[in-house]
């Protein structure tokens, strides 16, 4: 091994970029997908649905994947998205999907939506659901 200080360094920027890139690909080297994040939604396509405004910050949860965060109280709800939304790992936060893959929100997001209260803990979240500018 060359013990010139510049050969040192370039050698271990390689090592630690083919590490980084045997962590983000597969064995193969095809990227690794999203880990994805199970979350509770409707079982069907809603053909109707409550009249409420849902206003909440997106919070990781262990148990249901994303949470739902009251502003100022801090309680929190089960949210119910619509059917076909999904979440997955995007970096250090989930991301929420909608049924086409498309990106609607992040947790750490306040979000709004139409919906309403289906028990105390659960709200559900129609469509439009939107990142509330901060």
């Amino acid at each position: 091994m060359d013990s010139r200080p510049g050969v040192r360094i370039r050698l271990a920027t390689a090592s630690v970029a083919l590490v980084v890139l045997l962590v983000a690909c597969g064995s193969d080297g095809t990227p690794t997908p999203p880990t994805s994040v199970r979350v509770t939604t409707a079982a069907a396509p809603a053909n109707a649905c409550m009249d409420a405004l849902i206003t909440g910050i997106l919070v990781p949860h262990a148990a249901w994947g994303i949470g739902l965060q009251t502003p100022g109280t801090g309680e929190l709800t089960r949210p119910i998205f619509p059917f076909g939304y999904s979440a997955v790992v995007d970096g250090d936060r989930l991301a929420l999907l909608d049924e086409k893959g498309r990106l609607v929100a992040h947790t750490g997001d306040l979000i709004q939506s139409g919906g309403g209260s289906i028990d105390p803990g659960s709200v559900v979240l129609c469509g439009g659901i939107e990142v509330v500018p901060g």
